[in-house]
This record gives structure tokens, sequence and C-alpha cells, in this order.
């Protein structure tokens, strides 16, 4: 077995479509994402046994302001972490990477790993991985339509959809039209909660990257943008990475009128599962998602650290974030948050 820098998408996204436990996020066009809009430098390795791959991890030298690099599978996502078809190829992998991106000299290797592949064993080099698990995954089985599967939820559930519909909301689902009007409800949202928004670019190089497996669902109150959602589509499953509602409108339940339009949108296209993104145990995200009756992944971020300074803990809330002009936050937010891996 020997180790690949894979550079060509078509070779990569073959294996990745073929695992039954690839990600959105595995898929070689985020490599080209990150790299030209935050300038992150990645690496796409694969352990290759006679021309097959047998297993691949996408990394990203990721540097933070006065800080020595980190390398992450991959930043700004649940989770893109190793891809293996056996335990020896995965810790194969895994110990190379730590060897040829010498990962000693540097802040460490961060890998983003969902339930499908176990690194709390592994030692590399004598370290034994930090392990993060405070974010958890939320997911819907699909029932086979959009009528069956608003029959399946709870009666409080649907009567909260309904009044959505009743106090006069309207919806609309498309692609990068519809990006201004994400993008405006998305800023605001970040804002008000103290954090540092992705750059508008990061949503239209997506676009670029993923023509037809990107979409937008927005809910309008009387013609003004209340509440939108970012969703991809990969192999079976709808995902949402992002979605945010403005506080103003959310009595009117524009947040229940805007997760039942991306689930009937999941149905409607015939998927098995929508993916409602990560959140917090017991964070206010996680209490409102708990209402559609998800299963719950456990995610672990595995961390060895190098013999360099690590940063210290990363959030995404910064308080003062808040008090400033929505211009000013909108210009400054995406220099922050590129060094926010989050």
């Amino acid at each position: 077995m020997r180790l690949k820098i894979i550079n060509h998408p078509a070779e990569w996204d073959r294996s990745v479509i073929r695992h039954p436990n690839a990600a959105f996020t595995h898929l070689f066009g985020w490599r080209r994402v990150i790299a030209s809009v935050y300038r992150h430098k990645p690496v796409y390795l694969a352990a290759v046994e006679r021309d097959t791959i047998e297993a691949l991890v996408p990394l990203f030298r990721f540097r933070r302001p006065f800080c020595r690099p980190e390398w992450i599978s991959i930043p700004f996502f649940d989770h893109a972490g190793i891809l293996a078809k056996s335990q020896k190829a995965g810790q194969f992998i895994l110990e190379k990477a730590w060897s040829m991106l010498e990962c000693r000299n540097s802040a460490g290797l961060n890998i983003r790993q969902d339930a499908g592949f176990d690194l709390s064993g592994l030692i590399l080099q004598g370290r034994r991985p930090q392990i993060f698990t405070e974010k958890t995954g939320l997911t819907i089985d699909l029932a086979p339509g959009p009528h069956q599967m608003l029959a399946a939820f709870p009666a409080k559930l649907r009567s909260q959809i309904n009044k959505g519909i009743k106090n006069g909301l309207t919806w609309d689902i498309g692609g990068a039209r519809l990006l201004p009007a994400f993008y405006k409800v998305f800023a605001r949202n970040m804002r008000d909660l103290g954090s540092p928004v992705h750059a508008l670019c990061f949503f239209k190089t997506i676009f670029s990257v993923f023509p037809g497996q990107a979409l937008i669902c927005v809910i309008y109150h009387r013609g003004m943008p209340a509440a939108a959602g970012f969703v991809f589509r990969f192999k079976n499953r709808l995902v949402n990475p992002w979605a945010s509602s403005l506080r103003e409108f959310r009595s009117l339940n524009t947040n229940m009128l805007l997760y039942w339009q991306m689930i009937r949108l999941a149905c409607s296209l015939n998927l098995d599962i929508f993916d409602m993104g990560r959140s917090s145990k017991g964070a206010p995200t996680f209490r409102f998602k708990q209402q559609w009756g998800p299963e719950l992944t456990p995610l672990s971020w595995y961390t060895w650290a190098g013999d360099r300074h690590r940063a210290p803990g990363e959030t995404l809330s910064i308080p003062p974030w808040q008090k400033l002009p929505l211009g000013a936050a909108n210009l400054a937010g995406p220099l922050v948050r590129k060094h926010i891996s989050l």
C-alpha cells in the first residue's frame, strides 16, 4: 500500500460515490470552494494498492493569526473524515498523513469523523487523540411522499406548519437566483447571534462548482425574506448545512414553514433522508430540531496535538459582534470567519 496525492476530481469522486459512509463534504469540489475563497491549502490523500483506492481523507492546512497551522478534514463542516475499506487502510493513511505533512511540527491533525470509523484508540507517535463530542448530527427518515410525511408528524407540529401558511407566509425554492434573499437573512441572523458570517462569494462558488446540487428555500412575509435555508443534494439525502430566520418574524412560524418546505422538497425528489445538520447538545437549535423526531448521530472530532502551540478552543459566538452595524459586520465577517474552522 502506498500514499498518493489525488489532484483529479473524477478519480477521487468515484471512490466517494461508491463508499456507503461518504458525506457530501467528501466531494472533490469542496477543495476548490475552500481553497479559492479562503486560501486554505488542500491536500487530498489516498491509500492505494494495485491502483485501487483503499482509503482517502481530504485535508486542509488551516491557518489562524499568530498560531501554527493545523491540518483539518475539513474546516467549516460537521464531518469529512477518513473513508476506508478496512481498519488497516484507515490506519495506514492516517499514519502516513501525519508523517508526510509533518504534523508533529504544526499545531496537529484534526479528523472530523462520523460514527463509521473509530479512531479513539489510534496513537500517532506516542500521541493519543483528544476527542470532542459536543456536536450531534440529526437526520429524518423520509416517507414516500410529502402527504405521507406530513401525516407522520404529530398533530401539534402539523398545526404549527399550517399556522405559518395562515399567517400569509409564502415560499420559493430555486438556485443561485435566490442567493441575495438567502444572504440577506443569513447575514443579518449571524450578526444578531454575534457570529461572523461566511463570505457571499463562498456561496456563489458553491453554486459554480456544484451546478444542480445546491438549492435555496426562502420564506417571505409580504414580499420580505423572513427565513431561508441552503440545501445540498447528495446521493439519497438532502443536507441542510445553513438555515436562518429573522427574529421579528418568528412568531409567524417562519422556522416551522421553512423546515417543512425543505423536508417537502426532499420527499418530492424521492430521497430517503433529510439531514438537518449539526447542533450542540441542549442548544436552542437542538431543541427545535428535536420536534421533528430526528435520529441522533454522535459526531467525534479527533485531534492529535503537535509539538507547536495550538490555538485555544474556538467559538462562533462573539458577543460584541452583535453591536456592529450590519454593513460593518458583513464586511468584516468573512475576514474573521475564514479563521474559525467550526
